[in-house]
């Protein structure tokens, strides 16, 4: 049930952003040279490996996006996106660092279409008796696709609410025999600031 829910609410996300109001005409759609983006929001999660079950889980995700322009409806940067979560003193993080591709099909529009490839992380994090071990639980390959809105409010600088699928598949890692094979993907909701 839990799953018809995030893809209910991603489809109702994406369509909510493929129709936002027209940009001021204080603040047109203009893209060029360097930009870089800040974002944070909820996002839902789930880890699967060869001996191990579990559902979704709820939490805090963040993004750091940065890139050049190509032109005035493609952007060619890197990203890197982080999900957490601590429960009974273990902490549970994954990330990924992936290159991007973003479309803005009509120039005008803040309304974005992006698709990334790169490299995906899951490690966990363990407080027993006032110490700390890390478990870096390997690294594969990360891919991701979303969708979102440039909300000019300056010349130069957005608000940018966006939806976001990414995906991630062990290809080996040191503690791998541990926990078998693994994978994980993730749902999130951002509101980011972009610097333009």
């Amino acid at each position: 049930m839990r799953g018809r829910w995030i893809v209910v609410c991603s489809l109702s996300a994406i369509a909510c952003l493929a129709s936002p109001p027209v940009a001021s005409a204080g603040h047109p759609q203009q893209r060029q040279g360097f930009w870089i983006s800040l974002g944070g929001g909820v996002g839902s999660a789930i880890v699967k490996c060869d001996d191990c079950e579990g559902g979704r889980e709820i939490s805090g995700v963040g993004s750091l996006r940065l890139g050049g322009t190509l032109n005035d409806r493609l952007l060619l940067g890197g990203e890197v996106n982080l999900w957490s979560k601590e429960q009974s003193g273990t902490t549970v993080k994954l990330y990924d660092m992936l290159a991007t591709l973003t479309i803005y099909p009509r120039p005008s529009s803040g309304f974005f279409f992006k698709a990334g490839a790169g490299v995906s992380f899951l490690d966990s994090e363990v407080i027993n008796f006032a110490r700390f071990f890390t478990f870096d639980l390997g690294t594969g390959v990360g891919l991701l696709a979303g969708a979102g809105y440039d909300l000019r409010v300056r010349r130069n600088v957005s608000i940018t609410p966006a939806v976001s699928f990414w995906y991630g598949r062990r290809g080996g890692g040191r503690l791998g025999e541990l926990v078998g094979n693994w994978s994980h993907n993730v749902v999130d909701f951002t509101i980011g600031v972009t610097f333009h």
